[in-house]
């Protein structure tokens, strides 16, 4: 048992050499701009760079058109029912005021207001809401009339 035999348990050299540590004068120096051919993969070059802000600019242009064609079309699509919204009011007014669908387009304000008032001056001119019935005749939805038509036939027989 004297000779101590070479096993992984007993190391072959001591233990300090391989502790110590390399000396300061032996590290080279390392060089930050990149040498040619040898490209380092985390930093783009300059023509990558161009490339990515001229792109960025190329969306940037098209999503400004993009966003004015948008506005646009919401204009026009908030004008064309500020004025279905309008074009209904003046119906309801001239239903109301019993005037009939011809004279819908005589009704040329903008405000409810106004609507209403040119309604009520139309209604008042043509005479809406009376009956047209009546005027230089006998009114057959007249119930007191049917009376005065037997006595005018009646009338009428003895001649």
């Amino acid at each position: 048992m004297a000779e101590v035999e070479s096993t992984p348990e007993t190391p072959q050299e001591p233990a300090a050499s391989l502790v110590e540590a390399p000396e300061v004068e032996s590290v080279p120096e390392v060089d930050s701009t990149p040498q040619a051919g040898t490209e380092s993969v985390s930093e783009p070059s300059l023509d990558d760079l161009r490339a990515e802000v001229e792109q960025t600019a190329t969306a940037l242009r098209t999503s400004e058109d993009l966003r004015q064609q948008l506005n646009s079309q919401l204009d026009d699509a908030e004008a064309r029912v500020k004025a279905a919204e309008l074009a209904l009011e003046r119906v309801q007014v001239a239903h109301k005021h019993g005037l009939p669908a011809e004279l819908v387009g005589f009704l040329r304000g903008e405000t409810a207001e106004a609507l209403e008032a040119e309604a009520a001056t139309l209604a008042k001119h043509m005479g809406a809401g009376r009956s047209s019935l009546g005027t230089g005749g006998l009114d057959p939805n007249d119930s007191v009339s049917v009376g005065v038509v037997g006595r005018i036939l009646r009338a009428q027989r003895e001649f």
